[in-house]
């Protein structure tokens, strides 16, 4: 079985060093690269092409999800997992908008970051239970609200 190659793009340290860690323990897990911001993963994606690339969005420089929109203009086919401290659900709704083929935040346990990254290899999209069960709401109410407005116009 072919093992999945990573690139980890953070701005922290400590956050890239434990993460790679954790996932080099993993038995899916092959190569895992590293970044400190978008520019230098845009150029290491280029020399290394991962599996999977694992993205926070704040970073300095360019912006997470303008990195999100770069990596898939050099490859369509770039899978995305945005890893961030943002678990308010605009931010995975922008992401997954972007291109992004999962979203978790990085209070998650490093056991979800693994099933995450495993589900988006397979083709998969992956978003923490609670924040897709937030979004699927979000997306009820917004369809309701938008028929009641539409019923009003003429």
């Amino acid at each position: 079985m072919k093992k999945i190659s990573v690139l980890i793009v953070d701005n922290h340290a400590v956050v890239r060093t434990d993460y790679k860690a954790y996932l080099s323990l993993a038995d899916k897990i092959g190569n895992i690269y590293e970044a400190d911001c978008a520019e230098i993963a845009c150029q290491q994606y280029i020399k290394h092409p991962t599996d999977i690339v694992i993205m926070d969005l704040s970073m300095q420089g360019m912006a997470g999800l303008e990195s999100i929109r770069h990596l898939l203009s050099q490859d369509p086919l770039c899978k995305i997992l945005v890893f961030s401290i943002h678990n308010e659900i605009v931010y995975a709704a922008r992401s997954i908008k972007s291109g992004a083929k999962g979203y978790i935040t990085k209070n998650s346990t490093p056991e979800k970051l693994v099933t995450a990254v495993c589900a988006i290899a397979k083709g998969q999209t992956y978003i923490d239970a609670e924040m897709a069960q937030q979004l699927a709401i979000n997306m009820l109410t917004k369809e309701s609200d938008e028929s009641k407005i539409k019923s009003l116009s003429f």
